[in-house]
Order: structure tokens, then sequence, then C-alpha cells
């Protein structure tokens, strides 16, 4: 394990040392300064809260996997060497220049932040160690994976424990990071698998881990109590392409997205059994993709892209993902439609939206619009505190 400290990085980021805050945002400050939020609401058979837009600035792609840490700051990136901190409470906003922070550049490389306490990993593939900047301190250290020949992901936070949940695509593993030591455990998944596996989600209540095949049709199960795989279904149909997401319901059932038949599939994970598909409304219309499930109070919310798979897409042109959600309700196993609201001249087509996540009982989701000045947006389910 090696470490190293870099002196730019000592004071607080809101004293921008060392020219490694590229940009602050005051609170809750939009900068269009518009009159009256814009806010939207589900469409549908599924009640859902009232959205509330917040711009953020502009981005040159769209933003990639968030993470929240428990002092409420999401931590994104997009792609360009350049890390991202919302705070979901108050709606600040600052940029942080990677290659200041590190010594090294981060353009290009795809990276998923994971935020433990004051500590954000970032994960990325792309690189044999694991880079870990501490907050408290202004600290970079780096840390030795326990495997050759590394490609780890990504990963997710169990609330109240010191082991982050981390996977290796290349490996097809989980890996167990202890975040006081920076050591970690790998786990191979032990079942033959039709393509690259990619952990979806923890269920802490369980407490399990829950992964599918990338272009295949496995969802696998990882006990996290037992530390060891307890689990592998396959879907009847070898052509699939399945994504599991969200969490367990009623202790056992799971609902699993096909991609490209834009398609809901209960699974008992009990006794093994698939359900019959459920259609998500407007598939082949105005998406041709689904992605698995983001849990929020008891729904999930599944983001579309215009990709039809290979090449193809619903529109003629390059795919892309859009401004559009679905909202399911496995209790009555209805949809409504959430839509981002839009500003003169923007299209929901081009608002590239791709992920959400969860803090304190709130959900943010974010875009960024593929068309200039590529406004990047956080679409929150409570507004804006006034000042």
């Amino acid at each position: 394990m090696s470490e190293f400290t870099r002196r730019d990085c000592l004071g607080s980021l809101a004293a921008g040392a060392g020219g490694l805050v590229l940009a602050t945002r005051g609170l809750a400050a939009p900068p269009n300064k518009e009159k009256r939020p814009l806010t939207s609401q589900g469409r549908g058979d599924v009640t859902t809260p009232h959205f509330f837009r917040h711009d953020i600035g502009t981005a040159p792609n769209r933003l990639h996997e968030p993470s929240v840490g428990p002092d409420g700051n999401m931590w994104t990136s997009p792609l360009d060497g350049i890390l991202w901190r919302y705070h979901c409470p108050s709606g600040d906003v600052e940029k942080i220049d990677l290659k200041a922070l590190t010594g090294r550049s981060w353009s290009g490389l795809h990276l998923w932040p994971v935020a433990h306490g004051q500590q954000v990993l970032l994960c990325t593939p792309g690189l044999p160690q694991l880079w870990v900047w501490h907050r408290d301190t202004g600290r970079v250290s780096q840390h030795r994976f326990p495997h050759q020949r590394p490609a780890v992901y990504g990963g997710h936070v169990l609330p109240g424990s010191n082991t982050i949940l981390l996977y290796d695509t290349r490996h097809s593993a989980v890996l167990l990071w202890d975040a006081d030591r920076h050591t970690g455990e790998l786990f191979p998944c032990p079942y033959k698998l039709r393509g690259k596996l990619y952990m979806m989600f923890a269920d802490p209540e369980h407490p399990t881990y829950w992964g599918s095949t990338w272009n295949g049709n496995d969802i696998v199960r990882f006990d996290l109590k037992l530390r060891r795989w307890t689990g592998h279904f396959r879907h009847p149909s070898a052509t699939a392409s399945t994504i599991v997401g969200g969490r367990l319901f009623d202790d056992k059932m799971l609902y699993v997205s096909s991609m490209f038949r834009g398609q809901v599939v209960p699974l008992d994970t009990h006794t093994g059994k698939w359900g019959e598909p459920i259609s998500v409304p407007g598939f082949g219309k105005w998406f041709g993709y689904l992605s698995g499930g983001f849990l929020f109070k008891d729904h999930l919310y599944f983001d579309h892209s215009t990709w039809t798979g290979g090449n193809g897409s619903i529109d003629g042109k390059p795919h892309h993902f859009i401004g559009s959600w679905t909202v399911f309700d496995p209790a009555t196993r209805k949809f409504s439609r959430l839509d981002f609201p839009t500003r003169p001249g923007e299209t929901l087509s081009d608002l590239q939206s791709d992920y959400a996540v969860t803090d304190r009982d709130n959900l943010f989701l974010v875009a960024v619009n593929r068309q200039a000045p590529r406004t990047a947006i956080v679409l929150r389910s409570t507004p804006l505190p006034t000042t």
C-alpha cells in the first residue's frame, strides 16, 4: 500500500486551496433566478411526489453513477476529470479538479465515487489501485487490491457498516472492503454466467447483495452475513437481457427488467419461479431500453433510452438516454410516467437522465441536456430551501 499527501488539499473545499475547487454555487441559488420552480409529477395510476427542478451548471457529458454520503453530499462526474459535489439538503454545488487533487489525470476514466463517512472512494476499472480521498484531512491515499488484474467498477455502502460492497467486472466477483484498514477480500462468483457480472443493489434487511449479467439472463445473490454466494436464477429465455434492481418485496419477490422487451418480470426467489411478464406502457413508442429499478418509498423508478439493442434506436439517431422515467408500484403492478419539466427550447428527448439516488427519504434524479448549453439538472422530490 502506498500513500501520499498533497499540500494543496489540506485546506477546506470552501477555501479553494491550490485551485482544487473549480466552481462554487451558493445555497439554493438557481442560475436563471426563475420566479417559480419548474415542477413535475408522475402521470398515471401510481401517485408520485411533486418533483422540483434545480439547474446546477453545465456538463460536457451525462452524469454517471452518483453516491450520497451521510452528510447529504452527492458525488458524481461527467467523466471529464471533474468530480461534482451536490449537497442534497441545500442545493450547494462544487466542482473538484481530480488532477489537482490526486496529481494524475482522470479524464476519460469511468468513475464511480463511493461516499463513506468523510471518505470518497474513487472507483474505476481503469486503474489497478483504489484511490481514496480523505476529506477531513485533505489526504489522498492509494491501496492495493487483494487480487491480480483488478477491474473494480464501483459499489454500494451499507448504512452503519465499515464494510463497503465493491465488485470486479473482470473477475465476476464481490469485493468486501474494510473502510478503516483499506484492505479487502475477494469472493469470485462460482456460477457459470452468460455475460459480464454487475452488482446492482444491496438489501440491508435480509442482508443480501444482488447482481445481473450485462446482455445475459443471470440473476445472482450474495449473502452478506454468510459471506458466500447463495443464489443463481436464470431467465427461461436464453436471449433475454435482464437487469435486477430495487429490493426484495414481501421477503421473496424481485422485479427484473427485460431490457429490450419493455417488460418487468416477477421472480420468486424462494421457489425460483418466474411470473408472467408485465408490459411497461410506452415500449417501442417513446423508449426502447428499460433500466433496472431504483427504489424509492416502495416504488421502483426506471430510466429509459432510445436504444433497441446493437446499434438500433427507436428514432433512427444514435441511441441516448431521455428525460422520462417509468414509476412502478409492485403492490398494484400499475405504472406512471414521470417527465422532467422543460424550459423553452428543450425537449425531453435531449435530457439525458440515467441515474437516481436517495437521501433522507428524498429522491434525486440527474440529467444533462445533450444540446447546448448542456444544462445539468437535479430533479428533487423536495423543493430547495428558501433563503
